[in-house]
């Protein structure tokens, strides 16, 4: 079994369940007037016909989604890593499926309630633009703030850089291949930045026409997810600046990115569930008849649709983040990508899957060598061979570059220790194995057959 790997794919998809479940039960809270995906008055959200909706909503969202998380048990028992991907892709459709559908099906018995009742904005349909607040003084957090964040993200770079233009000893831990890590983190803490200063762009959080409340239902959002932004970008930075000091090997650096990620995920939701519980607080007062309604707009009350509507994104009105306007051909490119990635996930297991059983084979013709696997991978000429050499033991493998790193398989450049960078395409559980140095390259090559992988090697040395 490879255990490692899926307590490392079980610890990265593990957060998705808490994530979606309380995210779908926070929308049972009114977020400005808005109360599982529909907008209802004031007077209704205390109404009994909307309370049974949204208990029937909770009920169902615990049947479909709570027996899910033990579900993440059965691929520590399967042996392949290819079975357990697709198990988790799987899943992974499920968790992001089940809970939406649950909310799509209550959301429109509340719509037809509101229908029925009669419950009406002035402003239904209407896209509301608060100009004032527009134009106002946008207030930011320092760019200065970042800096430092910048300076620990960019330092190890600089280090790596200083060492190989005075050819010094990498400061860096053998086992990764530092500049990629160190620039991936400096590159992510931009993000971060940019992310910040996006958020500005986004609509203001109107309510009604109270331009007191618009501003601070807006700043309130914004000043959460600027404070996550900066929060991250710091952890981010530090991170770099850890990895290069500690110089972690592989395992470790693994726990460490999984920390991480969980710190972000954590500081995301900190910052969603806090601009939601100020908002609500700043709402409860909220009454008269003229209020932002755009249900009509929210397709099933999670697609945004609105041909009125210049921007491209938009709050998302469940969940975290933004959505896209699918009235805008971006909008419809870029959902269309979404949905067809989600559909394609669970492909992405089996094709792994079968790549891991086919066995990896070794054909030698009288002018060549060829290892073969779904396709000839390698072809060798004989002319070019400098030395061949046979081991019981499989190299150690310190990082892949790129290719497939499954449980018996190993396919594509690697970096392996004593050996450099080396070309395998090699069933690391089935000795003996060929290290074969060919045209300034090396490889690592068997056969699924350990009596074909000797013969192969008495042919090259004879």
């Amino acid at each position: 079994m490879n255990t490692a790997l899926n307590i490392i794919l079980a610890v990265s998809f593990t957060p998705i369940w808490p994530i979606i479940y309380f995210l779908m039960r926070n929308t049972t809270k009114p977020k400005k007037n808005v109360i599982l995906g529909a907008t209802l008055p004031k007077e209704a959200h205390d109404d009994e016909e909307v309370r049974e909706i949204l208990r029937g909503f909770r009920r169902w969202l615990d049947i479909f989604v709570v027996p899910l998380l033990p579900l993440l048990i059965p691929p520590f028992f399967m042996r392949m890593t290819g079975a357990a991907m697709t198990w988790f892709m799987v899943w992974l459709l499920l968790i992001v499926v089940a809970p939406f559908a649950v909310f799509g099906v209550y959301r429109e018995k509340l719509m037809a309630l509101k229908r029925e009742k009669g419950w009406r904005s002035d402003a239904e349909g209407l896209t509301v633009a608060d100009v004032k607040a527009a134009a106002l003084p946008v207030r930011k957090i320092s760019d200065l703030w970042f800096l430092p964040a910048a300076v620990m993200a960019l330092l190890p770079i600089i280090v790596e850089l200083l060492a190989l233009l005075t050819s010094s000893p990498s400061p860096s831990p053998p086992e990764q291949p530092a500049m990629v890590i160190y620039v991936t983190f400096a590159l992510t803490g931009a993000i971060f930045w940019v992310i910040y200063h996006w958020v500005f762009r986004l609509r203001s959080e109107i309510v009604n026409e109270d331009l007191a409340l618009t501003l601070a239902l807006t700043r309130m959002r914004r000043y959460n997810l600027g404070k996550m932004c900066l929060f991250s970008a710091w952890a981010t930075g530090a991170l770099n600046l850890l990895v290069m000091i500690l110089g972690v090997g592989a395992n470790a650096f693994v726990i460490i990115i999984m920390a991480y990620t969980l710190l972000l995920i954590s500081l995301a939701m900190y910052a969603e569930f806090a601009t939601r519980g100020a908002q609500r607080k700043l709402t409860e007062a909220v009454a008269g008849t003229f209020y932002v309604d755009e249900d009509d707009h929210w397709l099933w009350g999670q697609f945004y649709y609105n041909p009125n509507d210049k921007h491209f994104l938009v709050n998302d009105r469940i969940g975290m983040g933004t959505s896209v306007n699918m009235a805008k051909i971006g909008g419809k490119i870029t959902m269309g990508f979404a949905l067809l990635s989600l559909v394609a996930m669970p492909f992405i297991g089996i094709w792994m899957w079968v790549g891991e059983a086919t066995p990896a084979k070794l054909a030698m013709s009288e002018t060549a060598l060829t290892a073969l696997h779904t396709g000839d991978q390698y072809v060798i000429p004989l002319d070019v061979i400098e030395s061949a050499e046979i081991a019981e033991t499989m190299p150690v493998v310190i990082s892949r570059d790129n290719g497939w790193g499954m449980n018996n398989l190993n396919k594509g450049r690697f970096t392996v220790r004593g050996l450099g960078s080396a070309y395998l395409c090699v069933m690391t559980q089935n000795p003996p194995f060929l290290i074969i140095k060919a045209d300034g390259r090396t490889y690592i090559l068997n056969d699924e057959d350990s009596s074909v992988t000797k013969e192969v090697f008495a042919r090259l040395t004879q």
